[in-house]
């Protein structure tokens, strides 16, 4: 009985509203035309099709602080919820929150190192005149 109620609590509203998204977008893609054309395909900059090289190159200088941020976000709301437990006189418990704390900066290390690097990589962040 208890599987058949998780069931209904959880799985069910899960395949409803995917059943619900997917049925959308098939009669969406029944009803809107989508023969591609030369206009629907082509790039367009302030509502005018463009002419020639683009002036500026967009520059994504925050983008390795973005993946900092992406990166260690987790770990810090992880570590505040770890903070938190009572786990004094407890060696096992320690023990177990020590392994995941440091599984998690063994997993998110390379990733902080990458977003590190690409901060330091000043060429790629230059705009083209």
């Amino acid at each position: 009985m208890a599987l058949t109620q998780a069931f209904l609590a959880f799985g069910l509203p899960i395949i409803i509203f995917l059943g619900a998204g997917l049925g959308g977008y098939k009669i969406i893609s029944l009803i809107v035309p989508s023969e591609p054309n030369p206009v629907k395909l082509s790039r367009f900059e302030a509502g005018n099709i463009p002419t020639g090289e683009g002036r500026l190159w967009f520059p994504l200088q925050y983008y390795g602080y973005l993946l900092v941020y992406t990166t260690l976000e987790p770990l810090i709301v992880f570590l505040f919820l770890v903070a938190s437990a009572s786990y004094s006189g407890n060696l096992i418990l320690f023990r177990n929150l020590v392994a995941v704390v440091g599984t998690f900066i063994v997993v998110l290390y390379p990733i902080l190192n990458y977003a590190i690097k690409q901060i330091n990589i000043v060429l790629n962040w230059e705009l083209r005149r």
